[in-house]
Parts: C-alpha cells; structure tokens; sequence
C-alpha cells in the first residue's frame, strides 16, 4: 500500500511541476491542471499496480518500474525548474541556459537522491560519507553528460523545424536527461546503492 500511495505522489507532484513548463511554451491541455494533476497519479498509481504484477515473475521489473516514475518526477523537476527561470529571465539559450540547465538538474538531483535511496533501492542501512561521495561522483558524471549534452544541442545547433527558441530548449534539456538516463540507473544500482 504504501508503495502506491508513494506512487500517486509522485505523479501529482510530476503533474504540478509540469504546468510551468506548458505555461512557458504557450502548449495548452484540454483542462490543462485536471489532466496534469488528476491524470498523471492515475497513470502513476496504474503503472505501479502492473509492476508489483510483472515484479512477481520478473523482480527487477517492480524496481525498474519505481526508478521510471521517480525519473518522471526528476524530469518534471528539473524542466519545471528550467522554464520558470526562462520564463522570468527570457533567456534560452547562450551561458544562462547552461547556468539555468545545471541549476535545475542540480534540484532534480536532490530528489533523485532522496526517492532512490529510500524507495526504489530501498536502503535501510545508515547513510554515510562513503555513500554520499559515491552518489555525488555519480551525480557528477550525470550532470556532465546532461547538461554537456543539452547545451551541445541548445548551443551549436542550431533550432530546426520552425521551433521557438524555448521549445529547441526544451529539447536539448530531453536529449541531455535521455543521455544521462543509462548512466544513473546503473550508477545508482551497482554503486551507491548495492545490496
């Protein structure tokens, strides 16, 4: 049970800290805050039903499963984060999106940390230096890759296709969380968090 209440939080929370990131690139929902913050505990609360399901066949599944939607919650973190700032500063691009882009991974990754640590990994022994040290060096290489490769994206590539400039943003900002997606699950799994 408190597995999926676990997961319902995660998906209001993801559904709150959406809504800047729509409001930023002007993209309307139908009945924008009830999909956002209705739906997505439902979508999350389903998804963590089928994985208990699938995780009593395939136990890593329910793990990989809890690490999904926490990276769901990391994501809407870091973009909501990333908007607001474009938003009240109206820059997107150049050295502030790359200061903006490391702030906000820098937040996401708090919370990255407390939700692994305590729900998808499910560490019960006493945190310490030696973990923490290993979670910053993993933190490190992930912010490296995030946000080397969404300014890589935002900052020599021009935007293609007739996007604005916040929405090209937003695009390096998913290039750069897919690029660091791989690195964190095993990171975090064989290095911090290691049975």
């Amino acid at each position: 049970m408190k597995n999926h209440i676990l997961a319902v939080f995660a998906g209001f929370l993801t559904g709150v800290l959406l809504i800047p990131t729509l409001r930023n690139l002007d993209l309307e929902l139908p009945y924008e805050t009830a999909a956002l913050v209705f739906a997505l505990p439902v979508m999350f609360l389903l998804g963590s039903v089928i994985a208990v399901l699938v995780g009593r066949k395939f136990p890593w599944f329910w793990q990989l499963a809890k690490f999904g939607e926490v990276g769901f919650l990391n994501t809407a973190i870091d973009f909501g984060i990333l908007n607001f700032l474009i938003f009240i500063t109206g820059f997107s691009a150049g050295l502030y999106f790359s200061v903006f882009k490391a702030a906000s991974f820098i937040v996401a990754n708090i919370n990255s940390y407390v939700w692994n640590r305590f729900w998808v990994f499910e560490t019960r022994r006493a945190v310490s230096a030696k973990e923490y040290v290993q979670f910053l060096v993993v933190s490190l290489v992930a912010i490296t890759i995030n946000v080397g490769v969404a300014s890589l994206v935002v900052n020599f590539i021009s935007a293609r296709f007739g996007l604005s400039p916040a929405l090209w943003a937003n695009l390096g900002a998913a290039a750069g969380v897919a690029s660091g997606l791989l690195w964190n699950f095993i990171g975090y799994k064989l290095i911090v968090f290691k049975k």
